[in-house]
């Protein structure tokens, strides 16, 4: 019998596999004009191809994906009811996963070797078992919170391939409303205010 380590890994693998290829055809459906809709709403002041090579480029994207609505829907729902995957295959629990999942905080804790890392959501409340080989290797010596979407399955989650914001220790610092000699540059406080916003459930 496969040890439960290997047993997730495999089901994450699998998962995981999916959950790329499907990100990639929700991106392929946003457009430019609900990327520049998504900058115009976070204070950005680029447009059009400039957006392209903006540095936060993934967060406009991660909005334009996940909450940006057209016709009352988001690319997701979209993609859900055209592909309609039949109820329990991997298609199905990832798009299950991707629809509800909610932009949050996650603190970091123990690890599991070769596995992931217990991750408590402090947004939301919760602990789970964060399914990431990277985070669960080597050692940390500050608390680790990382501004992400939790993808929930029921032995685990995952983050999504393109969600992950910077590992940045002052995002606790935000959730604590605390000042920071970070924050004092121009460039630092515009990237907290992009992070405030969608922490804060921006509706696009």
């Amino acid at each position: 019998m496969a040890a439960p380590g290997v047993t997730i890994l495999k089901k994450y693998t699998r998962l995981r596999a999916i959950e790329v290829t499907l990100s990639e055809a929700l991106h392929n459906m946003v457009t430019d004009s609900a990327v520049n809709v998504v900058a115009k709403r976070l204070g950005f002041e680029d447009r059009g191809e400039a957006l392209y090579e903006h540095e936060d480029f993934s967060v406009l994207l991660e909005l334009a994906t996940y909450q940006h609505r057209l016709r009352g829907k988001t690319v997701i729902e979209r993609l859900f009811s055209k592909s309609k995957p039949a109820v329990g295959t991997d298609e199905d629990l990832v798009l299950s996963a991707i629809v509800p999942s909610r932009f949050t905080l996650a603190r970091i804790g123990e690890t599991t070797a070769g596995v992931g890392v217990r991750a408590q959501d402090l947004l939301f409340g919760g602990s789970h078992l964060l399914v990431d080989e990277r985070l669960s290797k080597g050692r940390r010596r500050r608390e680790m919170v990382i501004a992400t979407r939790l993808l929930a399955f029921d032995d685990f989650v995952m983050t999504p391939c393109t969600s992950f914001l910077d590992f940045e220790p002052e995002l606790a610092q935000i959730l604590g409303g605390r000042r920071s000699k970070a924050f004092r540059s121009p460039k630092r406080r515009a990237r907290r205010q992009v992070h405030v916003k969608l922490l804060s459930g921006l509706s696009l």
